[in-house]
């Protein structure tokens, strides 16, 4: 086999993990810390924790791999996810939980920006955003069998799932450091990655996109927190069968069966979008265009959201919000990544990757917030963000670009995080 393609699908393999422990515990974690005696609010803690460190940890583990090379920061953060799931499993305490998300959020963190970073490391610049496309159609599958492999194992209680995806994370490790070529050379020596950080990387070109990536990460994280209790307000569902309109007649499901067909399908299109059509629209069109164009459909797809009359038009609705963001996340990566100077590759998508973290951690409160005052107010506000995105990256597209190749980003002055 090709060195690159044996690369590729290494990567594509570990984001396909990643993302599988996570579609393997969210559907047990609330039930697990609830019999450790976690309220709503000790849940949704836990559940910041993991981001928080996520969001302090990433830029570090970025900078550590344009030193040592992309696959040890990969196989830490691997080991780090499955010694967190081990230690969730084998928890008697809540205590216990938190510090399991804060050991894998510390660890995992350099999984994405190490994983990116390695993808341009052995990619031309045209081939970028494809590549990273896939990654994100990896991390579908992830979240389409995540859920399906956590339901069959919970059948020896509910800390198998964790001990599952202990297990998978580990024999991915294990994987990557026996198959995956390293990309980049040891290079203790690099002075220029010490210069990294987030606020200076602010003041750089790129400080648009990573502004566009924590819009869309809060943007995403808001309809995260609230969609469950949107449709079931919108269409009164609850743990019990109900009637939900469908087409010209309804259709008898539970609130659970009803979100496990919405996210089957918002599986699949992501695979679609992300593993198929986007670096096609990127060869075609351009990172900026796709970004506005995949913008305006995730606005239409909210927009038309809060009107949803039946459960086809629910699924509508909601794919038109993974297809737009779909196109928009792999360019907006690839933009980062070509306006990067080769040796900051790690760390500026450690960058990047925290300013997705933060995201996450303001979205679900104040989405919850916005919900209380009114159902749709999470969803209107949202779509308004992404049309405020679009005009903005069409506004730079054509005053000069957003990225200058000529013009590689290396932060200055060095201040830390």
């Amino acid at each position: 086999m090709e060195v690159r393609s044996q690369q590729v699908i290494i990567l594509a393999l570990s984001m396909f993990i990643f993302t599988l422990g996570f579609g393997i515990i969210i559907p047990v974690m609330p039930y697990y810390a609830g019999n450790l005696g976690a309220t709503a609010f000790e849940l949704g803690l836990l559940m910041a924790t993991f981001s928080v460190m996520q969001f302090v940890c990433a830029p570090f583990w970025g900078r550590v791999s344009d030193k040592i090379g992309r696959k040890p920061v990969m196989m830490i953060g691997l080991f780090g996810f499955g010694f967190s799931f081990t230690i969730t499993g084998l928890s008697t305490a809540l205590w216990m939980l938190f510090v399991s998300e804060l050991i894998g959020g510390a660890l995992s963190a350099g999984i994405w920006p190490s994983v990116l970073a390695f993808i341009a490391d052995i990619t031309k610049p045209s081939e970028r955003g494809g590549l990273m496309g896939l990654m994100g159609a990896a991390s579908g599958f992830g979240i389409i069998f995540g859920p399906a492999i956590s339901g069959v194992l919970t059948i020896w209680g509910l800390s198998a799932p964790f001990f599952g995806a202990a297990g998978v994370a580990i024999f991915t490790m294990v994987l990557t450091f026996i198959l995956l070529p390293e990309s980049r050379s040891f290079n203790p020596g690099n002075k220029s990655v010490d210069k990294i950080s987030m606020i200076a990387a602010l003041k750089t070109p790129l400080g648009a996109l990573f502004l566009l990536m924590l819009l869309i990460s809060f943007a995403g994280a808001c309809i995260d927190g609230t969609f469950a209790f949107f449709v079931m307000d919108k269409f009164g569902l609850s743990e019990e069968s109900s009637d939900i309109p469908f087409f010209n007649g309804s259709i008898t499901m539970t609130g659970p069966g009803v979100m496990a067909i919405v996210f089957t399908f918002i599986g699949i299109m992501g695979i679609i979008v992300q593993g198929v059509l986007v670096g096609k629209l990127i060869l075609r069109f351009g990172e900026e265009k796709t970004i506005i164009a995949g913008l305006i459909i995730v606005a239409v797809g909210l927009g038309f959201l809060i009107f949803a009359s039946g459960l086809e038009t629910l699924v509508l609705y909601t794919c038109l919000i993974v297809v737009g963001s779909g196109l928009a996340n792999p360019c907006l990566n690839s933009l980062v990544s070509k306006g990067t100077d080769s040796e900051n590759q790690g760390a500026v998508m450690g960058i990047l990757g925290s300013f997705s973290s933060l995201g996450r951690i303001l979205g679900p409160p104040v989405g919850g917030f916005a919900f209380n005052i009114y159902t749709g107010l999470p969803y209107i506000g949202t779509a308004f963000l992404s049309i405020v995105g679009a005009f903005v990256i069409s506004y730079l597209a054509k005053n000069g670009g957003i990225v200058n190749e000529k013009e590689k980003v290396t932060v200055k002055p060095p201040i830390r995080l």
